[in-house]
């Protein structure tokens, strides 16, 4: 972002845009909801301090939409980072809105929204893939399809879902479509990807599959353009991202908060984490999700309030061998369970800047501190305080600069399958 309002000639700003009709784009602004604006400041987070996001969040959200937009037109933000901003946090339905009517503005290429293997083994982007067991473009491709099964199609029929809190019936958090796929008789969630280094990963990840991971099933591949999607397990439970869930409980007062469910969303992303940082025998080196966030969380609720977490989204992961700076990776890794902890056992989400002034402000006596954080939530008016209060301070412990990288996940793991097994009185099935 350019924070000195110097001026890319080549990339039009908000405010080089006359034409661009802003209480229209407003108007789109109004099919979000809050978190979508806290998404969005969290992109801009050099135009938003703390005071200014405290005041936006606290108004309706057609006001908020107004004043972030207000924001971005006094800093010249470019039109492609707005664009790359929504597209990031999902807001597809805007995107293409912007597509439509600014295209030429936006200097993109809407056609390229697929990935094309044709294209791509002529164009050598698989060489930014460094593992041994693919040696050259074709062999990649050829390897990855030995994997999964592959169905060719040349036409396919979708019935297309709403995703939660959009009014745009066509997606499904942010990046899936429901798919029927009538040579199988069944229903998959399709997704397409606009860059092959992200579609390689979401494959790579087929050979690290997990009852906590949400990985793809089979490729769809069409036999006259040879696009290819990936399509993933469709379960018609409810499902929504850990974002959307968290904002069913804002309302709710603390002492109604069912600890036994917060618990059991922990231990599944714990639990799918382990894995990931884990070597096993056909996953030789430790993945790192790399971006993790209540947007890359699926929670599934079932009947008799039963839920289940599942971890999704891998195209930013990366392994232990592919990067040098693997322990920085690791403790930021670490970092952001943190702050997804603190989100389940208190349905807030406290942003980086929020998470770091916690640490600041830190007395010299912890433990103390750590119990005045407990007050100042409200955790201590939900019921099983005791372990809620176990959660907050393995979250402030994650979030500690400091934290030993030496304990992992696994630790974390442990602790909440013990809770749980206390509040159910009897063994648990997780190993």
């Amino acid at each position: 972002m350019n924070k000195n309002n110097e001026i890319n000639l080549n990339r039009k700003s908000l405010a080089e845009l006359p034409s661009l009709d802003y209480y229209r784009l407003l108007d789109k602004f109004s099919i979000v909801c809050l978190s979508d604006i806290e998404k969005i400041m969290d992109y801009f987070a050099d135009y938003f301090d703390y005071s200014k996001r405290s005041h936006v969040l606290s108004l309706p959200t057609v006001k908020a939409a107004k004043i972030v937009m207000d924001v971005l037109l006094n800093y010249c933000v470019p039109l492609n980072e707005l664009h790359d901003c929504l597209l990031e946090c999902g807001l597809r339905d805007i995107c293409e809105w912007l597509n439509k009517n600014h295209l030429k503005d936006l200097n993109v290429d809407t056609n390229k929204n697929l990935v094309n293997f044709d294209c791509l083994i002529q164009s050598g982007q698989f060489s930014q893939l460094s593992s041994d067991c693919y040696t050259s473009n074709k062999n990649t491709v050829s390897s990855f399809e030995e994997i999964l099964p592959v169905i060719h199609y040349k036409s396919a029929e979708s019935a297309l879902v709403a995703s939660p809190k959009r009014t745009d019936t066509k997606k499904l958090f942010g990046c899936f479509k429901l798919c029927y796929i009538e040579e199988r008789n069944l229903t998959f969630r399709r997704r397409q990807f606009s860059e092959a280094i992200s579609y390689i990963k979401e494959l790579k990840m087929i050979k690290n599959r997990h009852l906590n991971l949400y990985t793809a099933e089979c490729i769809l591949k069409n036999v006259h353009s040879n696009d290819h999607f990936l399509l993933y397990p469709y379960d018609p439970v409810e499902t929504q991202l850990l974002r959307d869930y968290a904002d069913i409980y804002r309302n709710i007062p603390p002492n109604q908060y069912n600890t036994l469910q917060q618990l059991e969303i922990l231990r599944d992303i714990s639990c799918g984490l382990t894995y990931l940082h884990s070597k096993t025998d056909s996953k030789k080196n430790p993945i790192l999700h790399s971006n993790l966030s209540p947007d890359s969380i699926l929670i599934e609720t079932r009947g008799n309030n039963q839920v289940s977490a599942k971890i999704f989204d891998f195209v930013h992961s990366v392994e232990m061998n592919d990067i040098d700076n693997f322990d920085g990776k690791l403790r930021d890794e670490f970092y952001k369970f943190g702050q997804i902890i603190f989100m389940v056992v208190s349905w807030r989400f406290l942003d980086r800047i929020e998470c770091d002034r916690l640490h600041l402000d830190e007395t010299e006596d912890e433990e103390i501190y750590i119990y005045e954080l407990f007050r100042r939530f409200d955790m201590d008016k939900q019921p099983n305080n005791f372990t809620i209060h176990k959660l907050l301070k393995m979250s402030y412990k994650l979030t500690a600069p400091d934290y030993d990288l030496t304990k992992g996940i696994d630790k974390s793991y442990q602790l909440i399958k013990q809770q749980i097994q206390q509040l159910n009185g009897r063994k648990t099935m997780w190993p």
